[in-house]
């Protein structure tokens, strides 16, 4: 009877350990036109703005703001991140962050308004965490919304954001093309970020000149 009862047990937990691990498993939306390599990661619960920054909805009517994989992947090495002061307040398209590479810089905008009330200052000496993590530790600012349910109407998530992000990879590989056959960046790089049919390469934009950066901050990020 012992016996019978130690091995039910351990069915149970087994079971109960397949539900939990079933349930991680769907904690984020995998987006890829390709390899495994390539794929960029959404995960569910997170609000996502059209200028490639994430949202998530914190306690005490906070909101933490980071940069999403598929910029962190493209722009590939970071080497400076550039704040606002905290306690600025902010209008949704405002300039928040600045990331540099070398003498290349891009600017990310707010997804929403309201009062800075932190950055992350790992970043100030750690810039790669954007890279590694970029949905936890990599985060980059803490805002108090002003309007936040409604300007919540006009980001993405779940599969809506696993759509469009479908349709930005598609633009960006037109994008880099065009640039690597035009007088903006190097010709070697339409070739360097095309890879089993048309996937970004990561970190693609290391290949390109600074025009082609502020060209891509103009098509990509000012939303």
């Amino acid at each position: 009877m012992v016996a019978i009862f130690v091995v039910a047990t351990i069915i149970v937990f087994l079971v109960i350990d397949y539900f939990i691990q079933r349930a991680e498993k769907r904690k984020v939306v995998q987006v890829a036109a390709a390899p495994a390599k390539a794929r960029f990661v959404i995960p569910k619960g997170y609000f996502f703005g059209h200028g490639h920054t994430w949202i998530e909805v914190l306690s005490d009517n906070l909101a933490r703001v980071g940069l999403d994989d598929f910029a962190q992947k493209i722009i590939g090495r970071i080497d400076d991140v550039a704040f606002l002061p905290a306690g600025d307040e902010v209008a949704k398209g405002d300039v928040l962050f600045t990331i540099r590479q070398g003498d290349k810089e891009i600017s990310f905008r707010a997804p929403i308004s309201g009062k800075v009330v932190s950055f992350n200052d790992e970043l100030t000496s750690s810039p790669d965490v954007l890279r590694t993590k970029p949905y936890s530790d990599g985060w980059v600012a803490i805002i108090r919304p002003e309007n936040l349910e409604n300007e919540k109407q006009l980001l993405s998530r779940g599969e809506a954001a696993a759509q469009w992000l479908r349709e930005e990879i598609k633009r960006f590989r037109n994008f880099i093309t065009i640039q690597g056959n035009s007088s903006l960046g190097s010709p070697a790089i339409a070739g360097a970020t095309m890879m089993d049919g048309g996937t970004p390469v990561e970190g693609v934009m290391e290949h390109s000149s600074k025009e082609t950066w502020k060209k891509f901050e103009n098509d990509f990020l000012t939303k």
